[in-house]
């Protein structure tokens, strides 16, 4: 039967860590490559996201402290309300 070998196996590769080169460690690196290769902006939008989040979030608390500065004045005033139409004693 005619067949080709693995085309990964133990010990091909020397990581500088230490980490040891098994197929599945190999395996891993080649899936997590091609991920990359695939999205190499993907680094760069998931950046941007978070800079957007972060505007939100900045532009969120300032909303939420000119809302409650603005309106502290209706909240702590006192309203008492006289009726002009009651019969006079």
């Amino acid at each position: 039967a005619i067949a080709m070998p693995k085309p990964l196996m133990d010990g091909q590769v020397e990581y500088e860590d230490g980490t040891p080169g098994t197929e599945t460690q190999m395996a891993k690196d080649v899936a997590v490559f091609l991920a990359w290769a695939a999205e190499p902006e993907h680094d760069d939008r998931k950046r941007g996201g978070l800079q957007f989040l972060m505007a939100v979030a900045f532009a969120l608390a300032i909303t939420g402290f000119y809302k409650r500065f603005r309106w502290s004045i209706y909240k702590t005033r006192k309203i008492s309300y006289t009726n002009k139409y009651a019969p006079k004693k």
